[in-house]
């Protein structure tokens, strides 16, 4: 009785998805505004944090990816790997966006040019954005798998323990 009641898939109306769609959307708005505070600072941590969680994030999805792959769900898993694959590269540029902080951190602020100061803070505002957007979008393709959930019926499990379709 418990086994299955935890292979329910989470039974949402429409406007529960819409609002936790829009819930990620606005995470992403205020990440963008806080960077924006931050890069003035430019507190490392902070983009140490998020390229972890972004990680982390990815690494979940992977995991998943290969779970639908083993359950013989090949367009779930391929979507899995999709968002996978864009969460991935938005850690890759959150370190970039950690790179050209302490780059600009460590000019000489003073006797820089603006245009090249300018063009550092822009050129860093764009890096960040585009790991705010490919992260929102690895999450948005990957809430309608967590919404459905995974259902497995009993068969699904024994073949994936036992490949050969024996069970000793």
């Amino acid at each position: 009785m418990l086994g299955s009641s935890i292979c329910q898939p989470m039974q949402l109306s429409r406007i529960g998805r819409w609002a936790i769609r829009s819930g990620v959307w606005l995470v992403g708005a205020g990440y963008l505004f806080m960077e924006a505070r931050e890069v003035v600072a430019t507190r490392q941590i902070a983009n140490i944090t998020i390229f972890a969680l972004l990680f982390v994030l990815g690494s979940h999805q992977l995991s998943t990816s290969r779970l639908h792959l083993s359950l013989d769900r090949l367009a779930v898993a391929a979507r899995c790997y999709r968002c996978s694959t864009l969460m991935f590269l938005a850690s890759l540029m959150a370190v970039f966006d950690a790179a050209l902080d302490f780059l600009i951190g460590s000019l000489p602020i003073n006797t820089l040019p603006e245009p090249i100061l300018g063009s550092l803070f822009v050129l860093g505002w764009l890096v960040n954005l585009i790991a705010v957007l490919l992260s929102i979008r690895s999450l948005e393709q990957y809430l309608p798998v967590m919404f459905e959930g995974l259902n497995p019926r009993l068969e699904d499990w024994s073949n994936a323990a036992d490949p050969g379709g024996r069970n000793t």
